[in-house]
């Protein structure tokens, strides 16, 4: 790696992220491209990483000073990196994916991400120790939803996506309802809908086996709210169980659902199959959040470059065999970027993110 590099990268974090300071972009700068380099979220692995640029026990002491400074502001950077992320894609195609993730028995994290690639880029966050969210959960992802909607004026609605644990609730449907977007949530099987033939029925029941689908409108939540929505009841073959979705959106279609499984597998980019963040030992909530942000900045650069790849036959013979695409955007990304930070070649500045033909 090079200070070019490093100075690069940290032109487009000044530009996008205007309110940090001049050593806290440098810190957010060379931290994410460490992260990117050593493949680990562990601060001892990033400072040995980045030798060339001081002395690993002086870098991890800088890095530990980076992530429990009070005066980065977290709200802030999100909104900033929310602006930034969402500038880069197509306003018409934009689904947004609730999901908590926990590193075993220490950390639980509610993050709210852009889908892309068959990935879920990290757009905004909350960390919390393990059963301890603040003042409830629709209220903590209302908070972070809030923070998206006062960053971006949104062309078109976006649509929000979360699975059953989450999306099982009137009032998370009203609150997205509220601010003008769309949703298609995932609700427990036995939750009812009210027919045409005013009776209720669990949704469980409206199909019997598998290749079987039903859609309709009517009333959901009977004891929590009665909420009218367009309902999808889909089985597909192979399925242990059906999909039972509701949206508040006649044009959205259940097969779109699929979309929200891209969440764990950025999750697991994020931790086993990237930069090993289970093994990060940061516990503190307010430095998890610092340090996410680290994580995002190299995880969406990580995907810029993959995305070069996968425009480029000529690419991506160097970093897999042949020209047919092996691996995941990520993966290929990975592979480019640590080949030109190996070599000090130039690297893309920015972000760039490919535009859908279609939702997945």
């Amino acid at each position: 790696m090079s200070q070019k590099q490093v100075y690069q990268w940290m032109a487009q974090i000044a530009h996008y992220m205007p309110d940090l300071g001049y050593w806290q972009r440098q810190g957010l700068a060379l931290f994410s491209l460490g992260v990117i380099w050593a493949e680990r979220s562990s601060l001892t692995k990033i400072a040995e990483k980045l030798a060339m640029f001081g002395k690993p026990d002086s870098l991890e002491r800088r890095l530990q000073r980076w992530i429990s400074n009070r005066r980065i502001e977290i709200a802030g950077c999100q909104r900033a990196w929310v602006r930034w992320v969402i500038g880069a894609f197509d306003h018409r195609r934009i689904v947004l994916l609730v999901d908590e993730t926990k590193l075993g028995q220490h950390l639980s994290v509610m993050v709210v991400g852009v889908a892309y690639q068959r990935r879920c880029i990290p757009l905004v966050w909350q960390s919390y120790h393990r059963d301890c969210r603040h003042n409830g959960q629709v209220k903590l992802i209302k908070a972070l939803l809030q923070l998206i909607d006062q960053a971006v004026d949104f062309e078109y609605p976006p649509l929000v996506q979360a699975d059953r644990g989450i999306g099982t609730s009137p009032a998370l449907c009203r609150v997205v309802h509220h601010l003008g977007w769309r949703y298609l949530f995932r609700v427990q099987n036995h939750t009812k809908v009210l027919t045409g033939k005013q009776r209720y029925v669990a949704l469980e029941r409206v199909v019997h086996k598998p290749g079987q689908q039903w859609s309709g409108y009517g009333v959901v939540f009977k004891q929590r709210g009665h909420i009218r929505a367009y309902v999808h009841v889909l089985w597909t073959k192979g399925q242990a169980e059906p999909w039972c979705l509701v949206t508040n959106d006649p044009l959205v279609v259940g097969n779109w659902y699929a979309v929200r499984v891209w969440q764990e597998e950025g999750f697991r980019d994020l931790k086993g199959g990237g930069w090993q963040w289970q093994h990060s030992r940061v516990w503190h909530p307010d430095h998890a959040d610092r340090l996410i942000l680290i994580l995002a900045l190299a995880y969406a650069w990580t995907l810029t470059h993959g995305t070069l790849v996968m425009a480029s036959p000529e690419l991506l013979r160097q970093v897999t065999r042949g020209a047919r695409k092996r691996f995941s955007v990520f993966r290929c990304g990975l592979r480019f970027l640590t080949q030109l930070l190996d070599r000090q070649e130039p690297v893309w500045p920015g972000l760039f993110f490919a535009p859908a033909k279609r939702l997945w």
